[in-house]
């Protein structure tokens, strides 16, 4: 399915799979009638971003496709930092 070697291929990866399981994360809490907080949210998001770290390893390390990891791994990067500013940006300062 993925044999080009292609780092928009990884950014595509890093973008839309947070994204998704995010969204069927979520639905499965409104159809369990359990309401996502503030917390829960946040711990989920930084999950996600150790699922994004995860196959970012696996395409670097075990399918050898580095361009695909290099592109997984700036989103992640990306993701970090984007989540250390919106939820810790206050407590830093």
């Amino acid at each position: 399915m993925l044999e080009k070697d292609k780092m928009i291929t990884g950014i595509l990866i890093g973008i839309l799979l947070p994204i998704v399981l995010y969204a069927l994360f979520y639905f499965i809490m409104q159809v369990s009638g359990i309401y996502v907080t503030e917390t829960l949210s946040e711990k989920t998001i930084l999950f996600l971003i150790g699922i994004n770290a995860f196959f970012m390893r696996h395409f670097m390390v075990k399918r050898e496709q580095d361009q695909i990891g290099k592109g997984i791994l700036i989103v992640t990067f990306l993701g970090a930092i984007v989540y250390v500013i919106y939820y810790y940006a206050g407590a830093i300062v």
